[in-house]
């Protein structure tokens, strides 16, 4: 696989599952916090934690879901 391959799965993957588990978490605290604040707060972090882990996978390969 390519170095970008990499990249895009884990910033991909990371992406999504941040996204998700924040906003189901905070919904599970009540529909009422949920706001545009937080929705762009949540948006940055996981764009930021998605980009940062997907930049050291670019490096490092670590490969998650291998074919068979």
């Amino acid at each position: 696989m390519k170095a970008s391959d990499y990249f895009k799965k884990t910033f991909v993957f990371v992406f999504v599952f941040s996204l998700t588990f924040r906003i189901v978490i905070q919904l599970f605290d009540g529909f009422d916090s949920f706001t545009l604040k937080f929705l762009m707060k949540t948006l940055f972090a996981s764009l930021l934690t998605a980009l940062i882990l997907g930049i050291l996978n670019y490096f490092l390969k670590f490969e998650f879901f291998k074919k068979k």
